[in-house]
């Protein structure tokens, strides 16, 4: 009997693992709209990206980017942590590598606030994402998804 107990209690425990774990790395289908498009809300900051074109026609550069933004609802200041996982034509670029800090973003979000990327933040990548070169057209260096994974969200 303790066994069977112990075996139904350990399942209990292994499905709500997976469940909290599911909430944090949601699937997100990806569009191009060019709008604010909802992922997800987590503890009160809730998720946004957007798709964009970010030319610098001086420098030669013709990018699209996706942009992050974060919303913090909470009444307090909180800090957030995440990995980037970013699928090139269908294939996951650097997953099975050990965790890098050029994909690893940190932000902190004062009570009630948002912050949001932008096309041109001189070196800081925390809220884009890198999706294409708009001047070539080689299909497996285009962004066909991307992921927000180890999220971690604390007060401050």
């Amino acid at each position: 009997m303790k066994q069977i107990l112990r075996g139904a209690i350990s399942l209990l425990i292994f499905i709500s693992v997976i469940s909290v774990s599911k909430s944090y790395s949601q699937d997100v289908e990806f569009k191009r709209s060019g709008n604010w498009e909802f992922m997800y809300e987590v503890d009160g900051v809730n998720f946004y990206y957007k798709v964009t074109e970010c030319n610098d026609t001086a420098n030669g550069y013709f990018r699209e980017l996706v942009l992050l933004k974060l919303e913090n609802t909470n009444d307090f200041v909180v800090n957030v942590q995440w990995d980037v996982q970013m699928y090139y034509n269908g294939i996951c670029f650097h997953c099975d590598e050990k965790p890098d800090p050029e994909r690893h973003r940190t932000v902190e979000l004062n009570s009630s606030s948002t912050v949001e990327g932008r096309c041109f933040t001189h070196g800081d990548k925390t809220l884009t994402i890198f999706s294409r070169f708009l001047n070539y057209s080689d299909p497996t260096s285009t962004l066909t998804k991307f992921e927000l994974i180890n999220l971690v969200i604390s007060s401050k």
